[in-house]
């Protein structure tokens, strides 16, 4: 699947539904979860309230599908084991939760 079959994925599982997933670190930290839901367009992000720890955001995150293409790669990078912390956050401070909403959503 391309950028855009992936993110139509995600988004069609999130529509009509509020989901809680984990983050996906790849270090020894613990992850947090996030709660997700969808306009049909954006992804927006917020607080968990089902399960614990939950991230600590004080305002909604909104993801667009045009970050969405240049953050793809890097998952996939990422999962092959390259190091994209610095290309990544350069693009957005959302990564954890693209990365989640991939890893969790995308099949």
């Amino acid at each position: 699947m391309n950028e855009k079959q992936i993110w139509n994925t995600i988004v069609a599982k999130l529509t009509g539904n509020r989901v809680e997933l984990p983050t996906i670190p790849k270090t020894k930290k613990i992850p947090v979860w996030f709660s997700a839901t969808t306009d049909g367009e954006a992804i927006f992000i917020d607080k968990a309230t089902d399960h614990r720890p939950s991230s600590k955001l004080s305002v909604q995150r909104n993801l667009k599908y045009s970050t969405f293409q240049k953050v793809y790669p890097l998952y996939l990078r990422r999962e092959r084991g390259d190091a994209v912390s610095r290309e990544v956050t350069a693009i957005t401070v959302n990564q954890v939760y693209y990365f989640s909403l991939i890893k969790h959503l995308s099949e």
